[in-house]
């Protein structure tokens, strides 16, 4: 535990706000500006002092940053940041929530790396002021600490526990994931991470250590997090949870940052449609200030800040719960999934907030550019057509375009014949393509076997609520297709 000095003299207490700056740069809204004129001066050193060893606080004193109900020295540390400034800017929006993870450089989840107690706090003093929930994604190596001491702060806890292949390293996780919940700490808890997406866990395995945490905790909501598409194929999982933590990357799906918030929206409802009435969350989503361009994806800072400027657009219009991923640069996610792994971050990895950011906690928003309304090209017969069909032989994705429709109300269901068989694109567990406002639509076609030796392909025009039938090697596609669709292009490839 970190110690506490409650009685500090007033001399000790001005020589330290006068003599010590240390981390002024990792709090760029003033905490200490109890008057609100946007600097921290003598006017609110002078509210500090009195209060300051005050240990029956309870809600009115000037101070209490961590609502512990004292001002003690650990308040000093925090006021003495702040003294002196004369830039405050107030947070004017708080996130719903952030993805929180400790971890430095020199340090790696994957070595088992320990988090002090001490980290912890520091890292979350950090983004405390801008942020209602804090989500963490383990419970053992110091990380089981994290529910408590983010409480301290004040925050809502989504707590997870990491699960993985290792059956024995999933058991403490567990039990220290439902003994920080049985102590009140835990808002949330959510019973591993994309389990199901890398193959860590079957579903029976997962559905266990769900009932598992249901039993031991009965009064807090569980979950798990997954993309989700993954979520949407195992209704199994969906109906066990208490609430859906779905985790949405158009990133990852290589969607130019223009449309991937129009993207989310229309598979966020699609998730909202199969949840069954329960609250969907948007567990994680983001975009890598930096790293490798994936099919129309650009990761840059500028991309990143119009993104998650964007998408708290779209979360604040919809009335959806979410969490950004995440709070900081790691460094040790480029190891595993690329250089754009040690990007995510809202903040780099020194702790100070990346500069085009600032818009978000001003409170400004974009205007909806999400629910694609209009019809492209307006009045008339449906129409769709491919603008780019890759070369036999390509893995690059298929391109096209629709017309006279409502692009909120249509998707594509894509075919192709490989040999003598036809297969839905991309995959069973996504039957359909989103159509973007401006009409443009984008399908990997090449998502197995070998896909790049498609002889044919085919798109079909169809209303969002129908839902073709998944084709796995037929020799004819179904006739409902064309009398379910309201327009039908196809090409042949030759090698």
């Amino acid at each position: 535990m970190r110690n506490r000095l409650f009685q500090i003299p007033l001399a000790a207490c001005l020589f330290f706000i006068f003599n010590i700056f240390s981390v002024m740069a990792a709090f760029p809204p003033c905490e200490g500006d109890f008057d609100g004129d946007l600097d921290v001066d003598g006017a609110d050193s002078a509210l500090f002092a009195s209060d300051l060893n005050r240990t029956d606080c309870d809600g009115d004193c000037h101070g209490d940053f961590y609502n512990d109900g004292d001002v003690d020295a650990l308040d000093l540390e925090i006021f003495s940041a702040d003294f002196g400034r004369t830039e405050c800017t107030p947070v004017t929006y708080k996130l719903h929530g952030l993805n929180f993870s400790p971890y430095m450089d020199g340090q790696d989840p994957n070595l088992l790396s320990f988090i002090s107690e001490e980290q912890l706090f520091q890292r979350l003093r950090i983004i405390t002021p801008y942020t209602q929930w804090i989500r963490s994604f383990g419970s053992t190596h110091g990380l089981e600490e994290t529910a408590r001491i983010a409480r301290e702060f004040n925050h809502k806890v989504a707590a997870g526990a990491w699960l993985s292949s290792d059956l024995s390293a999933n058991a403490l996780e567990m039990q220290n994931l439902i003994a920080a919940a049985q102590n009140g700490q835990v808002d949330i808890a959510i019973v591993g991470s994309e389990v199901l997406l890398v193959g860590y866990l079957t579903e029976g395995q997962l559905l266990d250590y769900i009932n598992q945490f249901k039993n031991a905790v009965p009064g807090v909501p569980v979950t798990t997090a997954e993309v989700y598409s993954v979520l949407l194929s195992h209704p199994a999982v969906m109906s066990a949870c208490d609430l859906i933590f779905a985790n949405y990357y158009p990133y990852w799906e290589g969607i130019d940052v223009n449309n991937a918030v129009a993207h989310i929206h229309a598979q966020h409802q699609e998730m909202v449609a199969k949840a069954g009435g329960k609250e969907v969350v948007v567990s994680e989503t983001g975009w890598p200030s930096a790293g490798d361009q994936i099919g129309e994806a650009v990761p840059s800072l500028e991309n990143s800040c119009f993104f998650l400027l964007n998408f708290i657009s779209w979360a604040r219009a919809e009335e959806v719960s979410y969490f950004i991923f995440e709070a900081f640069d790691e460094s040790w996610k480029a190891l595993y999934e690329g250089p754009q792994g040690a990007h995510w971050g809202m903040w780099y990895k020194d702790g100070n907030l990346k500069e085009c950011m600032e818009d978000i906690f001003k409170g400004i928003t974009i205007e909806d550019n999400w629910t694609c309304r209009e019809m492209p090209g307006g009045l008339g017969t449906p129409e769709i057509e491919f603008t780019y069909v890759p070369p036999y032989g390509s893995f690059d994705n298929l391109q096209g375009q629709v017309w006279h429709v409502p692009p909120a109300d249509y998707k594509v269901a894509v075919y192709i014949r490989v040999g003598t068989g036809w297969w839905t694109k991309p995959s069973f567990a996504s039957l359909l393509t989103d159509i973007y406002c401006q009409g443009n639509w984008i399908c990997d076609i090449t998502t197995g076997g070998i896909d790049e030796q498609a002889n044919t392909i085919a798109a079909f025009l169809v209303p969002k609520d129908y839902y073709p039938p998944p084709a796995g090697g037929a020799s004819t596609l179904p006739a409902e297709l064309t009398d379910n669709a309201v327009a039908y292009v196809e090409v042949t490839r030759l090698p």
